[in-house]
């Protein structure tokens, strides 16, 4: 498990080498609640450029659009999340920026 995300991964990716936690959202689509959540939190991402907001590397597109089911994101791989910080009994600094 990565992060707070029980469906995250970590990988390599194939040309830059460089490791990112992949996020799946299986059945994104099948209801528009939940495309709509899927749509927003990409959005959002790919907008924001802040050093302590998660950054997007990557969506990863199936070959065959259509069995588009299931979205993959890859992130940028992270120690931690916020949530284990606040949940440990470590004092909050400027480190964990």
């Amino acid at each position: 498990e990565i992060g707070s995300c029980d469906n995250c991964s970590c990988a390599t990716n194939s040309e830059t080498k460089e490791e990112v936690a992949i996020k799946k959202i299986a059945n994104a689509f099948d209801n528009r609640i939940d495309a709509k959540r899927t749509l927003r939190e990409i959005k959002l991402l790919c907008h924001m450029d802040h050093d302590n907001i998660i950054k997007i590397k990557d969506i990863i597109i199936p070959p065959e659009k259509e069995k588009f089911n299931d979205v993959y994101i890859a992130y940028e791989l992270m120690d931690t999340d916020l949530h284990q910080i606040i949940r440990s009994s470590q004092a909050l600094t400027d480190d964990h920026c």
